[in-house]
């Protein structure tokens, strides 16, 4: 069917309508779309953000605790300084007073120190002069060991303990002489020549016996002077010396010594 010119330019124009209109209404469906593809951007980078801005969160709330338990951790040593310090000045303040008695006590040491010195040299005169005015017995010994403590006195290197414990040596062993019996050979009181036995009963008997046991003498504290005894003297003198030197068992002796001394 052939169509006039009329009909044929009305139909074209319905055409170009109907594609004027879905060009309309594409062009309004991809904005639309674009939209929707943004919101969605818009939504994600939203829903990022907080997510970043919840572990920012998380993460100051981290580092508040973290802060809060190093300020613990200063404050608890901070109170353990505190302690420490308050220890060291209790210790400070008992170590002063310490200083202060040893202070003291120094003090007292040089003063005894200085008292010391003549108290032992009075000492140590007044056992000489004892020696000298004793029974003779070992005469040179007991004076030499007194030369010999004179001499430590004049030593200044040497300490006054040392010097003190040698002073109370003496007295100590001029004691000791009281106790006991014992023998030794000497010279003759006066032939110097001869060699004799004496026998020392403690401190209340000086006996000498020649070694032919001629002849026996006792020291007399009065006279200062020896006196000769009568020779049947001679078996209990030669009993004596034998149990002064360990030679025979412990046993009874008879001691020579004057009545009244």
């Amino acid at each position: 069917m052939k169509l006039n010119r009329k009909e044929t330019m009305s139909n074209f124009s319905k055409a170009k309508h109907i594609l004027l209109l879905g060009g309309m209404s594409l062009a309004l469906a991809v904005p639309a779309h674009a939209q929707l593809d943004s919101a969605m951007s818009a939504a994600k980078a939203s829903t990022a953000a907080s997510a970043a801005s919840q572990q920012r969160v998380a993460n100051l709330d981290d580092e508040a605790d973290q802060m809060i338990r190093e300020y613990r951790a200063v404050l608890q040593q901070k109170d353990n300084i505190a302690l420490f310090v308050d220890q060291q000045d209790i210790y400070l303040q008992s170590q002063v007073s310490e200083i202060q008695s040893l202070n003291r006590q120094l003090d007292t040491v040089e003063q005894i120190k200085q008292g010391m010195v003549p108290m032992m040299l009075e000492m140590t005169a007044k056992i000489e002069d004892s020696i000298k005015a004793d029974v003779p017995f070992n005469l040179k010994e007991r004076l030499d060991r007194v030369n010999t403590v004179k001499a430590v006195l004049g030593d200044p290197d040497i300490s006054p303990v040392e010097q003190y414990r040698q002073v109370l040596n003496i007295y100590k062993v001029e004691v000791s002489y009281g106790q006991g019996i014992d023998s030794y050979e000497g010279a003759h009181p006066s032939k110097p020549g001869n060699v004799v036995n004496f026998i020392r009963f403690g401190r209340v008997a000086l006996v000498y016996m020649t070694k032919d046991e001629g002849e026996i003498g006792r020291y007399n504290m009065e006279t200062k002077s020896w006196d000769i005894l009568s020779g049947d003297k001679a078996i209990e003198m030669r009993q004596a010396i034998r149990l002064a030197k360990g030679e025979a068992a412990p046993t009874m002796v008879t001691v020579p010594v004057i009545i009244g001394q």
